[in-house]
């Protein structure tokens, strides 16, 4: 799972990959929007709240969104550094410490309740999931995952269209309707799904459990690092 990196990586292992760290992301962001009133898991929100409170001089409101989009972006840094040092020699090693430091993250949200700490969290998973899958799979948005969902949508549409009436729908010298791979597909199925139940797990256990039910995406995480570095022999280079 964690030792094939981009290309190397087969559909299936990225899908089982996308899935459960969607799960991860959806129940950070909306356990997150319920516990800090603010979305943890992506950026475009809070630049707009940036903006929001910069056009209504709401200079505290500013900070406190400025604080979550920039501490996403070192989030994603240090575990680029922790992917790409030479610091392992296996790759999955080197997978394994950065789960494992979004873990510790993640956990430490529990007791100290800082919104700041899930965006970096999350700022780290997408930057090692993006590494991880050769840009393949997002997992703690969905914005660009729903938009690829509509164009698949609308090319299966199309081929069975023109699969139905005899290929009279479209041109074939000008764009024929070709048959979409069905592994793209499911696997951006599986991240919207996996994405928004997580979410509706974290927007029920967050009012009951407070903080402490960020325990379970910080389990999560934890069990995939110890399967990272459990992983069989893989030299990097």
């Amino acid at each position: 799972m964690f030792s094939h990196e981009g290309p190397a990586r087969n559909a299936r292992s990225n899908s089982v990959l996308a899935g459960y760290l969607a799960f991860v992301a959806g129940f950070a962001n909306a356990s997150g929007l319920i516990l800090v009133g603010a979305f943890t898991s992506h950026v475009t929100g809070n630049v707009a709240r940036v903006s929001a409170s910069v056009a209504r001089g709401d200079v505290k409101g500013a900070e406190q969104a400025g604080l979550l989009v920039a501490v996403f972006l070192l989030g994603a840094v240090t575990a680029s550094l922790l992917v790409e040092t030479n610091a392992f020699r296996r790759t999955s090693s080197a997978y394994g410490a950065a789960l494992l430091v979004q873990g510790g993250l993640l956990s430490a949200f529990v007791v100290t309740d800082a919104a700041s700490l899930l965006s970096f969290a999350m700022g780290m998973q997408n930057s090692l999931v993006t590494r991880l899958s050769g840009s393949v799979v997002r997992t703690t948005h969905l914005t660009g995952v729903v938009t690829d969902l509509g164009i698949e949508i609308a090319r299966w549409a199309r081929w069975t269209w023109s699969t139905a009436f005899g290929g009279r729908l479209a041109s074939p010298g000008r764009n024929p309707a070709a048959r979409p791979t069905p592994t793209r597909s499911l696997l951006l199925l599986t991240i919207a799904l996996t994405f928004t139940a997580g979410g509706m797990l974290g927007a029920i256990l967050a009012p009951a459990w407070g903080a402490r039910s960020i325990a379970v995406p910080a389990v999560a995480i934890l069990l995939a690092a110890a399967y990272a570095f459990a992983a069989g022999p893989r030299s990097r280079g």
